[in-house]
């Protein structure tokens, strides 16, 4: 315990450290309300500058584990991708979410593009990529990924020209809808029916699909145009789900954001680029631990008090490429 007086005075553990981290990085909690906490809860005199200090330091230390969690989600066999708005002081940013079944890695960066995710996932990234269809993830430096396009985003889009749609029009975004309806169940039923009998259904509802979206279809309707336009632009990226096992056809990026929303909400986002990279790190650390069933805080109490060596999650090692099945 130092001589000093007042907040100076206060020497806050480790643990006290890893909850002030998880309670702002994972939960959304400001460094003033944290320290507030402590000081009614624990009687803990600390100051929200201190904590954000602290935070900084477990950051720095943290570093060597997230670098490993990048290098291991460029080996999942699918990584759910997506970006959300952010600040740097004044400036914007945008903080990406990378997730898959096992790993999260968040980036923070001033640009919204295809290269922020080549450096996440490497050039030779050679899972499948969920994702919607922004068109960072379309670049044509990815064009040699295995892709799937989430299908909320469709979904929602049809959901909502069935209601509005009248008379013949209402017909094609019905008949589209059911065609991904039945290719979701489909998957959903992959270990349960026979090879043969999948490959034929699947081919029945590509087949489906294809003559719902053909190119020389002429539609009336002009949002059923722009829409069949659009899948047919995304047609070899529909149904991969279907052709490469481990994959899903809804995007779970979304909500791997919505912790960053709520920090948005209440925080502010980040003020200084230090402060961008202590958010990125240990929000990864902490959803990642959150993931593989581990306590976030006692794992970043791992991290604060392992001598000269990190104790790093255990990671998941997928297959290097997803085969069709």
């Amino acid at each position: 315990m130092s001589e000093a007086t007042g907040a100076a005075g206060v020497c806050v553990g480790p643990r006290a450290k890893a909850l002030a981290a998880d309670m702002k990085h994972r939960l959304g909690i400001p460094y003033r309300k944290t320290a507030d906490l402590f000081q009614t809860a624990f009687g803990l005199e600390v100051t929200a500058g201190g904590l954000c200090q602290a935070n900084e330091r477990l950051a720095g230390r943290a570093e060597p584990v997230y670098r490993e969690l990048v290098e291991a989600i460029r080996c999942c066999t699918a990584v759910n991708a997506d970006e959300t708005g952010w600040r740097i002081g004044v400036l914007a940013a945008w903080l990406w979410a990378f997730t898959s079944r096992t790993i999260t890695v968040y980036a923070i960066d001033d640009r919204r593009s295809h290269e922020v995710v080549v450096e996440i996932l490497g050039e030779e990234f050679r899972g499948v990529l969920i994702s919607d269809c922004f068109t960072a993830y379309d670049h044509r430096a990815l064009a040699e990924w295995l892709k799937q396009k989430c299908f909320a985003h469709f979904l929602n889009e049809l959901s909502n020209l069935s209601r509005e749609k009248k008379r013949r029009a209402v017909r094609f975004p019905r008949e589209l809808l059911l065609v991904l309806r039945e290719a979701l169940k489909l998957g959903k039923e992959r270990a349960t029916v026979d090879r043969d009998g999948f490959e034929v259904r699947r081919r029945g509802l590509e087949e489906r699909l294809d003559a719902l979206i053909a190119e020389g279809r002429r539609f009336s309707d002009p949002d059923n145009a722009r829409l069949a336009k659009r899948l047919r632009k995304q047609r070899e990226h529909l149904f991969t789900f279907l052709e490469a096992e481990g994959v899903e056809a809804e995007s779970k990026a979304e909500r791997a954001l919505r912790p960053a929303v709520v920090v948005r909400k209440t925080g502010g986002c980040n003020r200084t680029p230090r402060g961008a990279r202590t958010h990125a790190v240990l929000a990864s650390l902490l959803a990642t631990a959150k993931q593989q069933g581990r306590d976030p805080v006692n794992y970043l109490v791992e991290v604060l008090t392992a001598k000269g060596k990190l104790l790093p999650l255990p990671l998941e090692r997928s297959s290097p490429a997803a085969q069709p099945a």
